[in-house]
């Protein structure tokens, strides 16, 4: 059954400019570190945190829990590329389904709480 429904999507540009503008200050505000290290494997690692803020976003309007902050959620890969949502300080006992695409000038991820 499905519990809740959410999706984003942001301009990957807008991203660059936030990490040129504020760099380390707003990475380590928005993503764990895990998400970090995952974007600046990446030759253009602003497609990838794109991905990852429109996934927490996503994630949040499908929880519908209020007050959850950016730490709360770090979004990996499995080993066949699958996006992973993973809590952070938190239980959650549902299951959560993810989706991230990006072409080169958006990011968009729906999220689908299952339970």
């Amino acid at each position: 059954m499905i519990r809740g429904n959410g999706i984003d999507i942001i301009e990957v540009d807008r991203i660059q400019k936030a990490v040129e503008r504020w760099g380390d200050a707003f990475l380590n505000y928005v993503f764990t570190d895990a998400e970090i290290k995952s974007a600046r494997r990446f030759k253009f690692p602003y497609l990838h945190y794109a991905g990852r803020f429109a996934a927490k976003e996503a994630i949040f309007k499908a929880m519908g829990i209020p007050h959850l902050s950016w730490h709360d959620v770090t979004i990996t890969n499995d080993p066949e590329g699958k996006p992973v949502c993973h809590f952070n300080n938190m239980e959650f006992k549902k299951k959560i389904l993810i989706s991230i695409s990006h072409s080169r000038d958006y990011a968009i991820a729906s999220a689908i709480v299952e339970g």
